[in-house]
């Protein structure tokens, strides 16, 4: 009985934020954004920056491979976004809430005190999932169409659990911070800020390697990075593979630092496993914050 009514609450709160059809383009908007710079010009100039390194080192020819790398880093960045915008945009669900009622009117209802805040968790984690599936289905479709394709079995399948994990630590960290939010200014503000800002934060416009160590350092305190950093190992690997048989493999070793697919962390390089650790432990962690505020909202409420 119980589990039906959460699975019931669930799917109210997935299928509002599913019949919003303006706030599920906003919650693409970052990802678009990546991939309509990177088409307009990001992606000439990444390539031509590129070539002329190449160049420069003594090597002929690999555009194919280089314009491959480009593609798989622009790719990276797009689903290190969606991940993050996607489920902050199903918070707004909570918020709408709040301002009509619900949300005390849930908290006085004969239910346990678990049952709506982790309803509009997993709504928003349901959200998350969809849509990013939906996104990531369409950039290896892109890989595919373009020539780009560089990714084995095992690089698919961790795109897919990368996906999964970044989706989870999102969600929590998200819904414990709009938590705290009682209006829908609030919330857009909210939304305008870290959708600005994100695509920077994580690498997505330009490698992290380019921002001053003072910003790098500050990148580590975000999630999502690490989310990006998973990505970026899964996409760009191959690619980088096929740099280094084809063209230089010290080439390729540059560009795996610049390219932060290993993230210095106060000058010791992370791989991705301690990466996937980081992101493992947001979600225990942040799991646990909104556990506890939760249980506080509660006795609030009903004082």
């Amino acid at each position: 009985m119980i589990m039906h009514m959460l699975l019931r609450q669930t799917a109210r709160n997935l299928k509002i934020f599913l019949k919003d059809k303006a706030n599920i383009f906003f919650s693409l908007l970052a990802p678009l954004i990546v991939l309509g710079l990177y088409v307009l010009f990001l992606g000439r100039t990444q390539t031509d920056v590129l070539l002329s390194a190449l160049k420069n080192a003594g090597f002929a020819g690999g555009e194919d491979e280089i314009r491959a790398f480009a593609d798989c880093w622009m790719l990276s960045g797009v689903m290190a976004s969606a991940c993050i915008t996607v489920p902050l945009c199903a918070c707004g669900v909570m918020v709408q809430d709040k301002k009509r009622g619900i949300c005390a009117d849930l908290a006085a209802s004969p239910v346990p005190s678990w049952l709506a805040p982790a309803a509009y968790f997993l709504s928003v984690v349901a959200a998350g999932l969809v849509i990013c599936t939906v996104v990531l289905a369409i950039c290896l479709v892109w890989l595919a169409v373009s020539g780009s394709w560089a990714l084995s079995a095992t690089q698919a399948f961790g795109l897919l659990g990368n996906l999964i994990l970044s989706v989870l630590s999102s969600s929590t960290l998200l819904v414990f911070v709009v938590g705290f939010l009682r209006t829908e200014g609030a919330f857009t503000g909210l939304n305008v800020i870290l959708g600005t800002m994100i695509g920077f934060l994580i690498g997505a416009y330009m490698p992290v390697s380019m921002f001053p160590k003072s910003i790098q350092y500050f990148t580590l305190i975000v999630p999502g990075s690490y989310s990006a950093g998973i990505f970026r190992n899964c996409f760009m690997n191959g690619a980088l593979d096929r740099i280094a048989d084809n063209i230089s493999p010290q080439f390729a070793d540059t560009l795996i630092e610049q390219y932060a697919l290993k993230l210095d962390f106060f000058g010791r390089p992370i791989g991705v496993y301690v990466m996937a650790a980081v992101l493992a432990a947001s979600v225990l962690i942040f799991a646990a914050a909104n556990l506890i505020a939760a249980l506080l909202r509660r006795k609030q409420i009903m004082r």
